[in-house]
This record gives C-alpha cells, structure tokens and sequence, in this order.
C-alpha cells in the first residue's frame, strides 16, 4: 500500500516541481498542470496549495528569500561575531568554486526574477524580505557602510546570476574583501 503524503511535503514537492519547469522552459511556460505532472500530483493537488499560477510564483519567490535568510542565519552560526550587515553580505559573495555547477536555487532565482519583473505584485514577499534586512542593516555601527556595501553585494549578486558581472576571480576577491572591510571597520559617522 503506498504511503500518502502530508500537506508540507506535497507542497515542497510542488514547489521544487515547479522550480524544475522555470529551470528548464522558462517562468513564461510555468503552469499549474507542468508542475503537477513534474511533482508526480495531480492538478487538484497543486490547486489545493496553489489556486492559482501568480500563488505558485509567489511562493516561489518567498522560498528564495527564506532561503536567503537560512544562508544568513548559517553564516552567523558559523561565525558568532558576524554582525548582521557582514552576514547578509557572506551570503551574497557566496559563490561556487570554478568549476562547481550554478546551484539550484541560483538557476531558479534568476529565472523568476527576470520574469516577473512584468508582474511586480509577484515581488511583495522579497520586497518585504528586503525591508526587514534592511531595517537589521541599519543597526550596524555604520549603517551608510553597511548600506552602501549591500548594494553593492546585491548588485554583484545579480550580475553572476544574469552572468553579465565580467569579473575575474582575482578583481572579485577584491571587490569583496574591500566590502568586507567596509562593513566591518567603517567608524560611524558624526551627524
């Protein structure tokens, strides 16, 4: 007799399904019927989780800013006297070694935020993400620096996941080690 799945483990079965499609045919081919044939569930399963596309792209997107945060949180682990501005920027700088295939989440990441950027609603659970992170960031002891570091950060981020950065390892070790310091060693400024 087969096993029958719980909710939390359907639901994470679609959403990796439906990762897999973006990955492979693009956020424009994405379905509801694509995913549920991908997760092995049939249509009413993913309509159960998901009522509609928008849903399922949603919670897409809230996955990689959860994950994004579980990066973080695994950085501070590992580095107790990390302040949270140095951790958010460990976390963006986190790169595969050459060689290494782009990460799942990478490829996914890149897709869908190239693709719903015509549907800037989708965005509300990053952009919520990103004001939380935000506001963390400004509780550093210089919260220009580390302002000024993490959109730096961010923009590298995005340039390796659009694979339009043109960095060698060397210029980018670089880059990174001066906003290390920046974060880091800033003084606060005097208002």
């Amino acid at each position: 007799m087969a096993r029958k799945r719980d909710s939390a483990t359907t639901r994470e079965l679609i959403l990796r399904a439906a990762e897999d499609v973006v990955i492979a045919d693009g956020v424009a081919r994405l379905t509801l019927e694509k995913a549920a044939a991908r997760a092995g569930v049939s249509k009413g399963g993913v309509l159960y989780h998901f009522a509609t596309r928008n849903d399922l792209v949603a919670a897409m997107v809230e996955r990689l800013a959860t994950r994004f945060q579980a990066g973080m949180d695994d950085v501070r682990a590992a580095h107790p006297h990390y302040s949270f501005a140095r951790a958010y920027l460990e976390e963006c700088l986190a790169a595969p070694a050459e060689g290494e295939p782009v990460p799942h989440e990478e490829r996914v990441g890149s897709a869908l935020i190239a693709a719903i950027a015509a549907e800037p609603a989708l965005l509300a659970p990053l952009r919520a993400a990103f004001g939380g992170w935000q506001h963390q960031i400004e509780q550093s002891a210089d919260p220009v620096a580390a302002t000024i570091a993490r959109l730096a950060a961010d923009g590298l981020w995005l340039c390796e996941l659009f694979g339009i950065d043109g960095l060698s390892p060397q210029l980018r070790e670089q880059v990174a080690h001066r906003l290390r310091l920046l974060v880091d060693h800033a003084p606060r400024e005097q208002s």
